[in-house]
C-alpha cells in the first residue's frame, strides 16, 4: 500500500481529537498518512489537519506569494526577484520553473488529502455524524480553495475527486467548466443548513460558512469572465457577498472601525478576517528559520516587500525593521493610487486616504550611528532621530535646506524622482515585531481572507449587473473607513465614476499585497494592458536617495509580458509522466 507523504514542517504536527466530540484538537506527531489511518477518528482529524498545514506550502512562503502577486500592475520586480514571474523572462517562465512546479505539487498533494478524508468519512466509527459533517464540510471548502487556485493559475486541470495511493499515469486535463463545477458543488455542500459548515469556528484557522460564501461569491465573480461562464454568475456573485455582509455578525464577523486596526500584530484573528493561514511562535509547528532564501512552508511575507533600508547611512538591519528579500517592488502606481482629485498641492496627497500612511513604511530612525558612511553623511546623527523618509513628492530647496539645518543633522530625503529597486516606500502589512532574531521567519498568522473584499467582489459583481446604486453605496462604506477625520465626504465616489478599472484602483488601494491581484488582473482581462501602462520599463542606473548615489529601478515586465501569460506554464515533469496525456498551455 502506497503511503501518502506530508510535506511541511507542520505536517508531521497532526491534530486527532482528545474525544470524540470535542472541538479542541491537540498534538498528535506522525510523519505519514496512510489509506487505512483516514478511515479512524483520529486519521480523519489528521488528513483535515493535513489540508489545513498546506496551505501554508502555497501562500506564505515566497513562491507563492510571488505566484500570486508578481508581474503585476502593483508591483515590478525587486532586488531579489529571480524566478521570472516577475518580469516574464522567457528564460525562466518556461515549463521547468521551479516555483510553478512546487506550487502544482503542493496544490495537489493537498487536494489528495482532502480525497482522502472525503472518502473515508463514511466509515469513521467513533465520532459523531454531527462532528464527521463538520470535517468533511471543511474539507470541501479546502479543497474547492486548492481547486479554485489551481483554475485560476493553469485553467484547464486534471480533476482528481478520488484519494489516489496507486500510481497512474492515465490522466488529462478536464475542461474549465468542470473544474468549476466540482469548486461550486462542493462549496455548495458544505452550505448545506443541515449537514454543512459551522457558523463560527472552534479554533482560529478553522474555515466557517463565512470563509465558504466569501470563497463562492469569489468563484463565481472569476467563473463570470471565462468560457465557462453561466448566466447567472453574477448575480450569484452579488448574492452570496451580500449574504455574508448582512448576516456578518451572526459568524462574529465585522468591519474594523480602522483600516489600520486589520493588520495590527495580534489581531490576524480579528473580526474582519474570514480565512487565514496558522503560524506562531512555537518553532516546531511553524518552521522558524533564519535558513535563507528557501524555508519551504514558513510565512515569508514579513521579508517579501521590504526593500534595502540597511544601506542607509546610520540605520543597520533589525528585528522592528526586518530583513530584506526583496521579491516585489511598489509600482509607482501602487503608490500614486492613494492620490484624490481633490488633493490639489503636493503636501496633500495621501492625506485623505489614511490607508497609505498606515500600510506603507516610510520613515526609518538611526539605530546604528556611523553605519553605512553614516558619519560621513551625519557626524551629528543620534540613536532615535529620523534617518531617512521617503517623502512621496518632490521637495523644495527651502525644505531640503531646513533638513540640511537641523541641529541634529541632516537625513536621507527619498522622493519620487529618486525612488529605485533598493530604496522605495513598501508594505508593511506583515511586519513581524515579536519574532527572536532578525531573519527569523514570521510567526504571526497569514490573513488571507477579509470581510473588506466581499464588499468589493459584491460592488464589482453589481455594478455587471446594473445596480450602480448598490455598488457605490458598498464601495463608499469601504472607502469612508479610511477617510481621515472629518474627510469621509471627500472619499466618496458617485455613479459617474463608476467602472471597472475604478474598481480594480480600488481593490489596490484596500487590498494591495494581499495575494489577489495576479488574479484580478486575470479575471478582468487587464493583465497585460495594465502591466504594459503602468510598469516602469529596467534603467540601470538613475538617481538614488543616499546623495551622490545611484541605482537600478524598474522592470523588463511590460516589455516581455505576452497574451498567454494569462496562464501559467504546466509543469513538464507532468507532462512527461503522463507521456503527453497533459499537455502545455498556449506560449510554452
Amino acid at each position: 500500500m502506497k503511503k501518502l507523504l506530508l510535506t511541511g514542517t507542520a505536517l508531521a504536527l497532526l491534530l486527532a481529537a482528545t474525544s470524540c466530540d470535542k472541538d479542541t484538537l491537540v498534538e498528535d506527531p506522525r510523519s505519514v498518512l496512510v489509506p487505512g489511518f483516514f478511515g479512524t477518528p483520529d486519521g480523519i482529524q489528521a488528513g483535515l489537519v493535513g489540508v489545513y498545514s498546506g496551505l501554508r506550502n502555497v501562500t506564505a512562503d515566497q513562491g507563492g506569494s510571488n505566484f500570486m502577486s508578481q508581474g503585476t500592475d502593483e508591483f515590478m520586480r525587486g532586488f531579489g526577484a529571480s524566478n521570472g514571474f516577475e518580469d516574464y523572462n522567457a528564460g525562466e517562465m518556461s515549463s521547468t520553473n521551479g516555483t510553478a512546479t512546487n506550487l502544482w505539487n503542493a496544490f495537489y498533494g493537498n487536494i489528495n488529502t482532502a480525497n482522502g478524508v472525503l472518502q473515508y468519512a463514511g466509515t469513521v466509527q467513533g465520532l459523531s455524524p454531527a462532528a464527521v459533517n463538520q470535517i468533511v464540510a471543511e474539507t470541501k471548502v479546502l479543497r474547492a480553495w486548492n481547486y479554485f487556485y489551481l483554475v485560476q493559475s493553469f485553467g484547464d486541470v486534471p480533476l482528481m475527486l478520488k484519494f489516489v495511493d496507486t500510481p497512474t499515469k492515465d490522466i488529462v486535463r478536464a475542461p474549465l467548466a468542470d473544474v468549476y463545477s466540482a469548486i461550486i458543488t462542493d462549496l455548495n455542500d458544505a452550505l448545506n443548513p443541515t449537514t454543512g459548515i459551522a457558523n463560527t469556528a472552534a479554533q482560529p484557522g478553522r474555515v466557517t460558512r463565512a470563509t465558504a460564501l466569501h470563497l463562492l461569491a469569489k468563484v463565481h465573480l472569476t467563473r463570470a469572465t471565462s468560457s465557462a461562464r453561466a448566466a447567472d454568475d453574477y448575480a450569484k456573485a452579488a448574492q452570496y457577498a451580500e449574504e455574508l455582509i448582512r448576516d456578518a455578525s451572526k459568524y462574529g464577523k465585522g468591519l474594523e472601525a480602522d483600516p489600520g486596526l486589520v493588520f495590527a500584530e495580534g489581531n490576524e484573528n480579528g473580526r474582519e478576517v474570514l480565512m487565514n493561514v496558522q503560524f506562531n511562535a512555537d518553532p516546531v509547528f511553524t518552521g522558524i528559520s533564519d535558513n535563507g532564501a528557501g524555508g519551504a512552508g514558513q510565512n515569508q511575507t514579513n521579508f517579501l516587500f521590504r526593500v534595502r533600508y540597511d544601506l542607509l547611512p546610520n540605520v543597520a538591519r533589525s528585528i522592528q525593521y526586518g530583513r530584506p528579500f526583496g521579491r516585489l517592488g511598489s509600482t509607482p502606481y501602487l503608490l500614486d493610487s492613494y492620490k484624490l482629485a481633490s488633493e490639489t498641492t503636493p503636501r496633500q496627497w495621501r492625506t485623505t486616504d489614511t490607508r497609505y500612511a498606515k500600510w506603507f513604511s516610510t520613515l526609518w530612525l538611526v539605530n546604528s550611528v556611523g553605519g553605512n558612511g553614516g558619519t560621513a553623511f551625519n557626524p551629528r546623527a543620534v540613536v532615535g532621530d529620523t534617518a531617512a523618509w521617503y517623502a512621496g513628492r518632490e521637495l523644495t530647496a527651502a525644505e531640503q535646506a531646513r533638513i540640511n539645518s537641523r541641529p541634529n543633522g541632516r537625513f536621507v530625503v527619498g522622493t519620487p524622482s529618486t525612488y529605485t529597486t533598493n530604496f522605495s516606500p513598501y508594505i508593511n502589512k506583515y511586519d513581524d515585531a515579536t519574532r527572536a532574531a532578525v531573519n527569523n521567519s514570521s510567526d504571526r498568522p497569514l490573513i488571507f481572507y477579509r470581510l473588506a473584499e466581499t464588499y468589493l467582489i459584491a460592488a464589482e459583481a453589481n455594478m455587471y449587473l446594473g445596480r450602480t446604486t448598490e455598488a457605490v453605496n458598498q464601495l463608499n462604506i469601504i472607502r469612508r473607513r479610511a477617510a481621515a477625520p472629518g474627510r469621509a465626504a471627500q472619499m466618496e465616489i458617485t455613479a459617474t465614476q463608476l467602472n471597472i478599472d475604478f474598481i480594480l484602483e480600488e481593490r489596490t488601494r484596500e487590498l494591495c499585497g494581499e495575494f489577489t491581484r495576479w488574479y484580478d488582473l486575470v479575471r478582468t482581462g487587464k493583465l497585460v494592458e495594465r502591466v504594459k501602462r503602468y510598469v516602469p520599463a529596467y534603467v540601470g542606473s538613475k538617481p538614488s536617495p543616499i546623495p551622490g548615489g545611484t541605482d537600478q529601478y524598474g522592470s523588463n515586465a511590460a516589455r516581455n509580458i505576452q497574451p498567454f501569460h494569462v496562464l501559467r506554464p504546466i509543469p513538464q515533469q507532468e507532462i512527461d509522466r503522463t507521456s503527453g496525456k497533459i499537455t502545455q498551455n498556449t506560449g510554452y
